[in-house]
This record gives structure tokens, sequence and C-alpha cells, in this order.
């Protein structure tokens, strides 16, 4: 499965079970460095990272801005 299949089903995880308080966090060495869940009450994907935080409000730009963010965090590790 591709990283955008996964980045996917995990958007698509938290929209559905959006009633429990779901958060996918992308980690290295113990370090959180980017989160994600779903706003049952603002019916948004919310995306955090160190002091910033985003609201996608449909799948498709969330996962953009994921993919895109951890492209990111990609090259900055190498």
């Amino acid at each position: 499965m591709s990283e955008n299949n996964e980045l996917y089903t995990i958007l698509k995880t938290l929209e559905t079970y959006s009633q429990c308080d779901i958060t996918h966090s992308f980690s290295e060495h113990d370090t959180d460095l980017l989160k994600v869940s779903y706003s049952h009450e603002s019916k948004a994907f919310v995306i955090s990272q160190h002091d910033s935080v985003e609201t996608h409000r449909d799948l498709s730009s969330a996962l953009a801005r994921l993919e895109s963010l951890l492209d990111d965090l990609k090259c900055s590790t190498r």
C-alpha cells in the first residue's frame, strides 16, 4: 500500500469515528512531529505541528497538506 493510501485510510478512520477522541501522531525517537485528529464539533481535520494548528474541512485538502508536511519532514531528516 502506498503512503498516500495509508494516509487516506488514517484520515477516513478519524472521520468515521469522529464521536471518539482519536489523534494520530507521527513521531520519531519518541518525539511527536505531527498530529492529526478530526473535530466532530467543527467537522474538520485538525493538523498540529509544534505550535501551529491548521483545520481542513475536506479530506482531500487534509490529505494534500499531510503529504506536504511529511515530505518536508523527510527532507529535513536526511
